[in-house]
Formats: C-alpha cells, structure tokens, sequence
C-alpha cells in the first residue's frame, strides 16, 4: 500500500481520475545497459529525492530440493544479517545514518530485493548492499535462533482459528507437498535448513544470469548503472537453478469440520483458478474486488449487513507460484450465524458466476484501482519493486503509463467471461472449524488438525 504519502492528492483524484491520468503518462520506462553489461530498465523520477533500485531472480529451489522448504523463510533473513566484518547492529546504524533501506525476501518462485536512499547517499548504501549480497557472515548462533524462534512463531498461529482453517484447506487443495508447507509455514521444516544449505543456496542463485533490475529515482541511467555494477557486478556470472515441479491444486468441493472450542467460527473456501498474470488480470482482480473489497462488495452485504454475522469477510487471487493462483474466501463469524454464513457466501459465489458482475459495482472499482495504482508510482520506493513484478511476467514497457486506459477499458462482458472460465466452479472446498459439525452436513469431521489427511 501507498501509506500517506500523496494521500491529499489521492482524495483529489478519486472522483475524477484525471489526476491518474497525468501520472500515468509520466511513467517513462526505457531499457538500458550499464557498463559492465546488467540490463535494466530504468525510470527517470527527476523531482524525487530518493533512488530506488528492485532487482529479482525467479528461484524454486525450495520446492525443488527435498526438505529445504524453509529456505524462502530463512535463507534471506539470515543473508540480510550483514556482511562478513560487520555486525547486524553496525549495518543497522549506518542505514540509518544514510537514511537507506535494504529487503530481501522470497517466495516459491523468486528471490527479490530493493534498496533505497537518497540520490546523494545511495552510492554508500550500494556499497553496504554489494557486501551483504557476496560475502554475507550468515551467522549460525543467528540461524539457530530463528529456526527456533519461526517454527514456535507457526505452532502459535495455528492456535488461531482463521489460519488453522486456512492451513487446513490449504492441504485439502494442494496436497501434502512443498507448496503447501511453505505457504503454511509448516514448523517441522525450520529445523532442516544448516548454513550450508543457505550458502549453497545463495550461491546458486544469487549471480548476475537471469538476474532482473529496474532503477527509479534522480539517477540519470549511466549513473544508475554505475551503482548497478557497484552491486551485482562482482557475482558469479552463472550457478546451478534447480526447475521446481508446477503445483497441481485441486478443488474437490467438500465441506470439512474441525469440531474445536473456539469464540467464532472460522470459515474458509478456495478452489484453483486458470487466472494468469498478464495485462488481463486486472478482469480477474476486478471481479475479486467486487465480490469482496469494501462496504460495498457482496459478500461484505451479504454476510455483514444482512446477517450481521461477522465484522469483515475477504476475497482475494492467492499466489500458489508465479504461474499458479487459487481463489481464497476467508472470514471468522458468530458461532450461531456461521451456517447461515457459509450459505450466504456459497450463495453469493454462485451468483457471481451464474450471473457475473454489473457495470454499477465495477465503475467505481475501476477508478479505485487507477487511483490507488496512481499513489503507488509516485513514489520511486515503491514504483521499482511493482516494475520489477511486471517484467517479470513480461508485460510491456508501458503499461504502467496506460494503466488508467487499460482498467477503463476493460468490457464487463470480457471480465465476466473470465470469471465463468478461468473460477473455479462451486462449490468451493471449504473448512470450518467449529463448536460442533451438526447441521453443516458435512463430507468430513474431524477432532483434531492432524486427522486432515483422512479428508483427502
């Protein structure tokens, strides 16, 4: 999210958009080589006070080596500790002392990065971020602590009954695979990650093949290359990526209870979609975002207002892996309203595809995305990491600079078309976890989470 940065501004544009428009246009993206031969691409953001660089290498390695799941947990946590020679608290103060920012994080399909400060100071903070990368101290006292410290940190959110049903249609849907115990942070996978597996890991991985880069901010592109070369110029040109295997999610469309004594009932539904991430996932998103994206949505309605069961309920596209995207419900509701809840929301869904969205919810959806699209570029921080997202999936160089056109022009008939063919048809495979499974009719009760298996 955009925070408050611009926010005056946004308030301005919401109603006509023609702020949006403005910025969009000043969205110049170009391609360019530095000197010692990184592509990247690069924004000219002249009025900015701070540079930004994102940079990202598409990574299955912890789908791929067996038991290594917890690298995306640990490996860059452990890498961002600092460089060899210097202390976490000595990297700590001197970006604060620039005034810089510095993340790595990972996922199923990637390993990303950012770095940020101000134009004058960003060669310093370069130099700190280009140690860290090639020579990080990955310290084993720290790596013992957050083994310990994330597998006790997902025993704990499990005792929550929203994302212990999460969790558990999670292995309905994906299985009992990879996917599946790193997007539920499974605890027993924490222990079986060593330093060398991080080091061999960051090795492979982190050298200048398939490496991505965008720069935005004050930097003229032959001093953004500079700094580019300052960073990643020194990695191994090449390492050995391990190809994941694709998830393979499933939807069986069964209603599973987890009897349990809990204040509210935690409701969750998903099924596997086909939505893929090209210039036409905003149909998908709008479609998403009318079901369930603020007071006006339908499921909010539905299960808020008329019910008054449940003070928020979302909806959302959820990354299996780049490729792969499940569509999630979630929502936690009065004990004595949850049946009429989850009937409410299959309802609703239903209807979504039998009958498909109306241009009275998708207009204002569609001016909140330009708006909200518009505040995230106004910033290079943030502007680099969403490019980077989109080079990715090689989306053109422009589309950020016709955003607001290509969101206004989407037809209804088009987004509806996606919803009945690209949505998992219902029912969707849902868990409750409840007081009691009478009344639910359901296919599968069980006491405890980890009888889920007999749910298969």
């Amino acid at each position: 999210m955009s925070g408050l940065h611009g926010f005056t501004a946004a308030l301005a544009c919401a109603a006509t958009l023609a702020c949006a428009a403005d910025g969009f246009a000043e969205i110049a993206v170009s391609r360019q080589t530095s000197p010692g031969g990184l592509a990247f691409r690069h924004v000219p953001m002249p009025e900015e006070t701070h540079q930004a660089l994102a940079f990202a290498w598409q990574d299955g390695s912890a789908v791929a080596l067996p038991g290594k799941e917890a690298l995306v947990a640990l490996g860059p946590v452990l890498i961002m500790e600092g460089p060899n020679g210097l202390t976490r608290s000595a990297v700590h103060e001197a970006l604060l002392d620039l005034q810089a920012g510095i993340n790595l994080t990972a996922t199923t399909s990637l390993l990303r990065g950012s770095l940020s400060a101000p134009a004058e100071k960003f060669a310093e903070a370069a130099k700190i971020l280009m140690r860290t990368l090639a020579d990080p101290a990955l310290p084993e006292n720290r790596l013992a602590e957050l083994r310990k410290a994330r597998a006790e940190a997902s025993w704990q959110a499990a005792e929550n009954p929203e994302t212990l049903a999460e969790r558990l249609l999670m292995r309905l849907v994906l299985g009992d695979d990879p996917y599946y115990r790193i997007l539920t942070a499974q605890p027993a996978i924490f222990a079986r990650i060593e330093r060398a597996d991080i080091e061999a890991w960051r090795r492979n991985i982190v050298i200048r093949d398939g490496l991505l880069i965008v720069a935005a901010g004050p930097l003229d592109p032959a001093q953004a290359g500079a700094e580019i070369d300052r960073i990643f110029g020194g990695l191994p040109a090449s390492g050995s990526r391990p190809a994941p295997p694709p998830p393979t999610p499933h939807g069986s469309g069964k209603l599973v209870v987890l009897e349990k004594p809990v204040v509210q009932t935690a409701i969750a539904l998903a099924g596997p979609t086909t939505v893929a991430f090209t210039p036409d996932f905003m149909r998908a998103n709008l479609a998403v975002t009318a079901l369930s994206g603020g007071f006006y949505s339908r499921l909010y309605r539905a299960v808020r207002e008329r019910l008054g069961a449940a003070y928020n309920i979302s909806a959302s596209l959820q990354n299996v892996d780049m490729n792969v995207r499940n569509l999630l419900i979630h929502t936690a509701v009065a004990n004595d309203k949850a049946q009429d809840a989850l009937a409410a929301i299959r309802a609703e869904y239903a209807r979504l595809l039998a009958d498909g969205v109306t241009a009275e919810e998708i207009d204002p959806v569609r001016a909140r995305f330009a708006t909200q699209m518009s505040e995230r570029m106004r910033r290079a921080q943030e502007l680099a990491p969403q490019l980077v997202t989109l080079a990715l999936h090689d989306f053109p160089d422009d589309f950020l600079a016709t955003y607001e056109a290509r969101v206004r022009g989407q037809p209804l008939a088009a987004i509806n078309a996606d919803v009945r063919a690209r949505f998992p048809p219902p029912p969707l495979t849902t868990v409750v976890v409840a007081p009691s499974a009478e009344g639910y009719g359901a296919d599968c009760v069980i006491k405890a989470a980890d009888e889920i298996a007999r749910c298969d």
